[in-house]
């Protein structure tokens, strides 16, 4: 079957952000190496003032992550012609945003004086970004895959934010409220879809609109 240019291109977007992924994977498989900052008050204040900021920056990556992946479920089975330019905007958000979100991980790992946290924190980040692939390969156009693989694959995105976000305390109000709507989607029999889909598209603008007012 011959694909138009705007499936093309949307093809393209998918296996530049595969590649992203994996060398997102491949980042986290190495522990970042920082020097001795030292352990008396200032270094300790620097060291604290870094960790809550890598910390604020995983909370809003994941923010925009959730949102896009809202809008790929919305705009592929809501339609019976899909927008393939917008459904590529939302997987660059997701492209574009995972490496730093995993840069941000490594540096809390490094920073963090809780191991276990750590360990934690490294498993769950491992678990978003195979769900994203699962995520991307369901999105491809013409795909084979069913629509629940792209349901399913949601939902694991959002259990997978939710484990990244309680692990270092950044499961706020606005980010619990998407994860529940993308794990929501899997379990979304047919005559449902389409009230989560308006749902997906109402939180999904509101998160724009959040992300506009903070800039």
């Amino acid at each position: 079957m011959l694909l138009s240019e705007p499936q093309r291109a949307l093809i393209s977007t998918i296996e530049a952000t595969h590649t992203k992924i994996k060398e997102s994977e491949i980042e986290l498989e190495t522990k970042a190496q920082y020097p001795e900052i030292g352990s008396d008050a200032a270094a300790k204040k620097w060291k604290q003032v870094t960790l809550d900021t890598s910390k604020q920056n995983v909370g809003s990556q994941i923010a925009a992550m959730n949102a896009a992946t809202a809008q790929v479920v919305t705009l592929t089975l809501a339609q019976d012609e899909v927008d393939h330019h917008a459904v590529g905007a939302a997987i660059t958000t997701i492209g574009s945003n995972l490496p730093e979100m995993t840069r941000e991980v490594k540096k809390i790992i490094a920073f963090t004086d809780d191991q276990n946290m750590g360990d934690k924190l490294l498993d769950a980040t491992r678990h978003l970004c195979k769900a994203f692939s699962d995520l991307l390969r369901a999105a491809e156009p013409e795909s084979k895959e069913p629509k629940q693989s792209l349901l399913n694959a949601a939902s694991r995105v959002g259990d997978a934010s939710t484990q990244v976000l309680a692990t270092i305390g950044e499961d706020t109000a606005e980010n619990k409220e998407l994860q529940d709507l993308l794990m929501s989607l899997a379990k979304a029999v047919a005559n449902t879809t389409a009230a989560l889909v308006l749902k997906a598209k109402n939180i999904a603008s509101t998160c724009d609109d959040q992300q506009t007012q903070n800039r």
